[in-house]
């Protein structure tokens, strides 16, 4: 129930009250919580592991991205995770790699958020989130599969590709919070896609975010959006043809 009550009252954008385009998010905090009941009844044996994890996202999310990795009939064998935190989405990821023998790339910094612009990323600070590789492996180690891990330490931004290399990714989740990261590995993922791969945004609903989806979306004439069951979370489809939809130069 602890991750219900963080649902409810640890709203820390408070400044998403003052603009009422965000209304419909606040309205919608009760479903969330009903969502997060389903998912628990679907898989009680997950929630009976994960509740014990010191996380950021609801079980809801997690368990559409256990689904996500359970359903994508995308060939390649890599799963990529952008900020980790504790572990907790890590555990989730590691559990569907198992079942579909792929393996999670998992990036973390464990210094906290970094490139915060205070103009736009609004409710962030540099250093928030910060967390450690010790807390992280004993939760993967106790509650996940860490033998479908391989984790690296540093700015995904510049080891993303090399980690990744030639074998693209089938589902990719970013928790990255802040714009400039985000655009930036919004693109990164973009250059290596081939089609048909997931692209799963948390936090989605912050200025910050939502300029670096909108400029994402422009810059590779991408509107695959799909609607997706959490609030503040976004769900792309990269394009079959692709290779027609390449970013405008």
């Amino acid at each position: 129930m602890a991750s219900f009550i963080y649902d409810i009252l640890y709203f820390r954008h408070i400044y998403l009250l003052f603009n009422p385009r965000n209304w419909l998010i606040i309205a919608k905090i009760p479903k969330k919580v009903m969502q997060n009941l389903l998912a628990i009844r679907k898989y009680p044996d997950i929630y009976r592991l994960t509740r014990h994890v010191d996380g950021l996202i609801s079980f809801n999310v997690g368990m559409t991205l256990y689904e996500s990795v359970l359903n994508s009939g995308h060939p390649s064998k890599s799963i990529i995770e952008v900020g980790a935190y504790k572990g907790l989405s890590t555990i989730y990821l590691s559990l569907a790699a198992r079942e579909t023998g792929r393996r999670v790339k998992s990036f973390e910094l464990f210094t906290g958020l970094p490139s915060v612009d205070n103009d736009i990323d609004k409710g962030f600070e540099n250093g928030e989130f910060s967390s450690s590789p010790a807390e992280y492996m004993a939760n993967l180690n106790k509650y996940g599969c860490p033998e479908t891990v391989d984790l690296v330490i540093g700015d995904a931004r510049e080891r993303l590709l090399p980690a990744v290399g030639k074998g693209g990714f089938a589902v990719a989740f970013l928790d990255a919070d802040v714009y400039g990261v985000t655009k930036d590995l919004l693109m990164k993922l973009w250059s290596i896609a081939q089609g048909g791969e997931v692209i799963i945004i948390h936090d989605a609903f912050s200025p910050g975010m939502r300029k670096a989806i909108d400029e994402f979306r422009k810059a590779t004439n991408n509107a695959n959006t799909e609607s997706f069951p959490e609030v503040g979370t976004l769900k792309f489809i990269v394009p079959r043809n692709k290779i027609k939809t390449e970013p405008d130069k």
